[in-house]
């Protein structure tokens, strides 16, 4: 399929081949053999958080038309790719994503890789269609626990400001959109980005303390309804948070 079409499809089963030692009953269904859906790179970016979270010895293989096939491994952060990233296909064709099983005699035979970052970067940037990739969390709040070295991403002004403040302490992202003055789908991109080169930390809301005491909720018919679902405890009411983000602009020079 096209991926400017965005679809989404079943995921397909990659077809066995019977020459290659890591396929066959043996093989894991987990990991070999598997294609995830083709909707551009957000298919390439599910490939690489699953082994992200859950290693194991395989690699993910991109093959897309009118580029060779496109080589990540996320165990030793590398990949391997024929085409310079200046080149990047931000809406990539004909694109097929297949987590392998490692081969060892092809893997002895590899040359060294290229470092991951730059290429997570831009995939995590041109994936899920400036919405939030699937394995984040709205209301989390997120923080760079790293400095990405940007002299080797492509950058504008608006990602350095979203950045310092990521630096600087945990936020939504959409409060990280209000406060640097960015577009929405632009903060998501940029926390897909970091996600994907686990760059960030997340925080969950924390339940607020619900009132205990019979007394308490006899008094009150309307608290006592209310307390039995937990709330959420909010970082700072939203006129706070504005004149501190105005600060923080300030100290930051942004």
């Amino acid at each position: 399929m096209h991926g400017h079409e965005m679809t989404f499809e079943p995921a397909r089963t990659a077809p066995a081949d019977p020459q290659a030692p890591h396929t066959g009953a043996a093989a894991g269904p987990e990991t070999t053999g598997i294609t995830v859906p083709s909707f551009g790179w957000t298919g390439v970016a599910i490939a690489l958080h699953r082994l992200q979270q859950q290693p194991t010895a395989s690699i993910v293989v991109v093959r897309q038309a009118d580029h060779l096939p496109l080589v990540v491994d996320v165990e030793t952060n590398a990949y391997w790719w024929d085409t310079p990233l200046t080149a990047f296909p931000a809406e990539p064709v004909d694109i097929d994503v297949v987590v392998e099983a490692k081969d060892p005699a092809v893997e002895a035979s590899r040359p060294p890789g290229t470092d991951l970052d730059a290429l997570l970067w831009l995939i995590g940037n041109n994936s899920f269609l400036g919405e939030l990739a699937w394995w984040l969390q709205r209301d989390d709040r997120y923080k760079l626990v790293r400095w990405p070295n940007f002299t080797m991403l492509t950058h504008t002004p608006e990602q350095m400001r979203m950045t310092a403040m990521l630096g600087y302490t945990f936020l939504p992202v959409g409060e990280l959109a209000n406060a640097s003055e960015s577009d929405p789908a632009e903060a998501r991109r940029l926390v897909n980005a970091f996600s994907l080169m686990r760059l960030l930390r997340a925080e969950s809301p924390e339940p607020a303390a619900v009132a205990a005491g019979s007394s308490s909720s006899a008094s009150s018919p309307s608290a006592s309804s209310s307390s039995s679902d937990p709330e959420y405890v909010r970082v700072a009411p939203q006129p706070r948070r504005g004149g501190l983000f105005s600060r923080l602009r300030d100290r930051l020079g942004l």
